[in-house]
């Protein structure tokens, strides 16, 4: 009778090939709650860095320096301020000041306010340095005679003699009363009238006065000569004054001279009396 061999089952689930690696054994999982350490983290984190430059106090304004003011006074200015940057929580931190509102609000409340800039200085004080608008013209109506800014408006109180003998005067034939603060002649106005009150005398004239009648589209200027020049407000100046040149220049070598006016208000065109 033939010998069986006799392979126990132990022996054959022990068995593996020669070469082979014995299957790793499986770790067990890790708790899901810790995967959500980092981000959780992360977020506190996050919050914290948001509090502490909006909310806290750490970045907020403290401190208004106002500087370059000639006629407001500082501390309504400093109100003005203050109201707009309480306007909110973000808006008192020094990060989110609203420089362009300033700008903005001051120049709509201060007739007087050409330009705010806004800078900060850390880390709880902001720097307005303000440039007001400069005399620019005078606006004589019946007997009040007025500053008037580079935007046209009308100043508070007189000019003085300074002012009297450098700035052109222009003279309201319809008289109509001047209120501080009020517009009263376009801003374009205003640079025409000083384009020729500084061109006229390279050009051999002087003026002796300025007036404006039912509109400031036009304007009226009186020579020393008697005569008077008639210029078109809305077009441009140098046009005008090289047909004034034309005109003088022809009447110079005919050997004549204007008895009453010339007109330049019509383009590429000149009329003389």
């Amino acid at each position: 009778m033939s010998e069986r061999r006799i392979v126990r089952r132990s022996a054959q689930m022990n068995y593996r090939p020669t070469g082979t690696k014995a299957p790793a054994s499986k770790k067990s999982p890790k708790p899901s709650w810790k995967k959500h350490i980092k981000p959780v983290l992360y977020a506190c984190i996050f919050l914290i860095v948001v509090y502490a430059l909006t909310i806290s106090s750490l970045l907020r304004i403290k401190k208004i320096e106002i500087v370059g003011l000639q006629t407001l006074n500082e501390d309504s200015v400093r109100e003005q301020i203050q109201v707009i940057v309480g306007s909110s929580a973000i808006s008192q931190n020094i990060l989110f000041v609203p420089m362009g509102e300033i700008n903005s609000q001051l120049k709509k409340d201060n007739y007087q306010i050409a330009k705010a800039e806004v800078s900060r200085i850390p880390f709880n004080t902001i720097k307005v340095t303000v440039t007001e608008q400069k005399p620019s013209i005078l606006w004589q109506s019946d007997t009040t005679l007025s500053i008037l800014t580079e935007d046209g408006r009308a100043y508070a109180g007189e000019p003085n003699n300074e002012l009297k003998q450098t700035l052109p005067i222009v003279i309201d034939s319809t008289n109509l009363p001047v209120r501080a603060g009020e517009k009263i002649v376009s801003e374009s106005f205003v640079k025409f009238v000083n384009k020729l009150h500084t061109q006229l005398p390279q050009k051999g004239v002087k003026a002796t006065t300025y007036q404006v009648e039912q509109s400031t589209t036009e304007i009226f200027v009186t020579t020393d000569s008697g005569y008077k020049i008639r210029f078109d407000t809305s077009r441009s100046i140098e046009d005008q004054l090289i047909d004034l040149v034309t005109v003088l220049d022809l009447l110079k070598k005919q050997g004549k001279k204007p008895l009453e006016y010339i007109d330049l208000r019509i383009n590429s065109k000149a009329f003389y009396k």
